[in-house]
Order: structure tokens, then sequence, then C-alpha cells
């Protein structure tokens, strides 16, 4: 390969990983170390750290020595091929993650660097910490593996860390809203003891006093003062303005139209036509007694004309409950006057002899005794058949 296309194979690779690329990784791509050092010659790489090279053209990348010393610990594996989590992929934590968040202004002279299992390092600028991370507790910056800031807080109090550096990160990432001060409190409140709080304490005591400690306050601390300071203000202008109008009317309006005078004998002349109204209505409530005696006498039906009704569902004559049909009736009704007459005179001695409440209501098998002017029909003759035919029946039922 001339020297165009080593610089093109390995531009290729550091592109994915900030302009960087490890002896290691060159190695693999087809380059030796000489040829690494004839391109750092002609200034078309850069040796940034040991075993570290720049692609000239990429630029210098933020966090350098960050990035620069997590790709030492697996020089062979480039960064896509190093998921987080990894048991040999380390994480970025403590001060340096406090760096890689933009958080506080906290000295990071060490690139913190937390492994799942005990290393060593010969890097001078490199402390490797020990400890087993969740998945949740790793986020990627950059694209860096780096933990939470949660977890980069609690990670700085275990270490002692400067309380002032600590509450300056906490109030930047709740300004920013990078973290739940709830869930915060609950996780730091084992560190009470350590920056000189007393037993009682708990996580929220230890957030505001190192976030007091280092001078600052939080963001949900400012925004109820400004919102208690600006309802203060609103009030007082409210106050002011209400003032500013009564005065201007009782020194201007009111004078000149001569209401100033009588406003007091207004007020109290409404008042008294309000007392006078309610005791109206109070009034007009309430029924009179002589209302409720009428309404209660309407609503029985007197005696005389409860007789009315029932003479009127009674029978007009003892006789006419004899007719059925409205036939019959009409054929009683055609009779000559002397013939009715015989026949309730007949019925009347009949009734009286069976007693009083049979000439109510006379029998179904009593007939009128015929007269000499009655008119003989054969129907008639024929229903009585049919009676006396019924009549000797029913003993036998």
């Amino acid at each position: 390969m001339n020297r165009g296309e080593q610089l093109a194979v390995l531009s290729g690779a550091a592109a994915e990983q900030w302009g960087l690329v490890t002896a290691a990784q060159a190695k693999r791509l087809g380059l030796n170390a000489v040829q690494l050092l004839r391109l750092t010659e002609a200034g078309l790489t850069e040796n940034v750290s040991r075993g570290v090279y720049l692609v000239t053209a990429a630029g210098m990348p933020t966090g350098l020595e960050a990035k620069a010393a997590w790709l030492r610990l697996q020089p062979k594996e480039f960064a896509w091929d190093r998921p987080a989590g990894h048991p040999d992929s380390g994480v970025l934590s403590h001060a340096t993650a406090c760096q890689l968040h933009e958080l506080g202004d906290i000295p990071a002279p060490e690139v913190d660097i937390t492994v799942p299992r005990r290393r060593t390092t010969t890097e001078p600028f490199v402390r490797l910490r020990t400890a087993a991370l969740d998945k949740q507790e790793i986020t990627i910056v950059d694209g860096l593996p780096t933990t939470t800031v949660d977890r980069t807080i609690t990670d700085l109090l275990r270490a002692k860390a400067d309380g002032g550096h600590v509450g300056r990160a906490i109030a930047d990432a709740e300004r920013r809203g990078m973290i739940s001060l709830d869930d915060l409190a609950e996780a730091v409140s084992p560190y009470n003891r350590r920056y000189g709080l007393s037993a009682a304490a708990d996580g929220r005591d230890l957030i505001e006093h190192l976030v007091s400690q280092a001078g600052q306050s939080l963001l949900r601390h400012d925004m109820d003062r400004a919102s208690q300071q600006g309802f203060n203000e609103a009030v007082n202008r409210m106050q002011a303005h209400v003032a500013k109008n009564i005065s201007a009317l009782q020194e201007h309006v009111l004078p000149r139209t001569g209401l100033y005078a009588g406003l007091d004998e207004a007020l109290a002349q409404v008042a008294t036509n309000y007392t006078s109204l309610a005791q109206t209505m109070q009034e007009i409530a309430r029924t009179p007694p002589r209302l409720d005696e009428l309404l209660q006498r309407m609503s029985q039906t007197p005696p005389a004309l409860t007789e009315f009704f029932s003479n009127l569902a009674a029978p007009a004559h003892p006789f006419e409950s004899r007719f059925r049909s409205a036939s019959a009736l009409q054929q009683y009704s055609s009779l000559p006057p002397a013939t009715r007459s015989a026949l309730e005179r007949a019925a009347a001695a009949g009734a009286s002899r069976r007693g009083p409440g049979a000439a109510a209501h006379p029998g179904a098998d009593q007939e009128p005794a015929a007269g000499p002017d009655e008119p003989h029909h054969p129907d008639e003759d024929e229903d009585e058949d049919e009676d006396e035919d019924e009549t000797r029946k029913q003993p036998e039922q």
C-alpha cells in the first residue's frame, strides 16, 4: 500500500473512534510500526498517547485523555465491538464522568474507569476502580460508556469527594433536569454521617447541605422564592392600584355628584329593604290555617253528592231490573199503561211475599203475570220452556 492507501485505511477506522486509532488496531488493518512512524513524520497522524494515534484531518476531539485511556484497555478491539457492560470493557466514572456530563467544576487529574473485575495498569494518569455496575447505571456520553448522573454522585460520596464540588454537580444536574431529587435522596442517605450530619437526617438534608456548601441553590427553591416574591409584588401593586382608585373616587367623583354624603344612608336603606323582603318571603312561604282547612274540605266528597251518585247507579224501578236487554225494555215500554200498572202491582206483591231483599233484586226465574190485554209472543214461550228445562236439570247436577 502506498501512503494514500495507508491513510485511507486508518481514516476509515478512526472515523468511528473520534479520529483515534491504536497501534494494535493499525496492525490489524495491515500497517506496521514503520508505516505509522512515516505517516506521523509526514504530519498525517499524531501520537497523542502511548500507542494511540490521531488522524490529523479529523481534528482534536474533546475529552482526549479519557477516550485514549478507554481505547488502551482493549487496544486490539475497535469501539464498535466493545458493548457497554462487557467484562473486559471499562466504564468512565467518578470525576471523569462529571466532566463528561459537564457537571460542576470538580477537578479530574486522573481518568477514572470502573471495571467489573480487578485489573492493573501502568498508565500514570489512569485509575481503575473495581465495582459491579447494572445496565441501568450505564449510559453513553459522546460514544463512551459512562455512569449515570445518580451513580456518579453516589460514587463521589462513597469516595469522600469534596462536599462543595459534589454540591455544585447536584445543583447543575437538578437545574438541567438530569436527576430526580426524591430518587437521589434515597440513594445518598447512607452517607449522611460522612459529611457531618446527624443520624436523624435524611437524604434531602444531605443534598441541601452539599448544595449550600457549594454556594448554590436548587432550582426548585429558586422557583419557590421567585413565585412567592412575584405573588407579593402582584398583591402590593393591586393594593396600591385599589387604594389609588378609592382615593380618586373620594376626592373627585363623589363630592361632585353629591353621593358621598348620602352613601351611608343609601347603604342602610338597602339593608332595611333587604330585611323586609326576606320577612315577606318567609310569610308567603307559610300557608294560612284557613287555607289548609279549605283545601282539606275540598278534598272530601260531600255525603249528599255520594248519595246522588248512588241513586244514579241504582235501577229506576225494581220491576225494570227484570229486563236485561234493550229490546225487552222497549217492549215493556210499548205496553198500555193499564197493563204496565197491573204488572208492577203483581211484581210488588211477589216481592212483599219473598221479603225486602228480594224486592230490590227479583230472581231471574220470576215472570210477571200476563194481563188480559197482553199479546202472545211465541219467542217468549220458547224462553220459558228453556228456563223450565234448566230448572229441572239443576237438581241432577
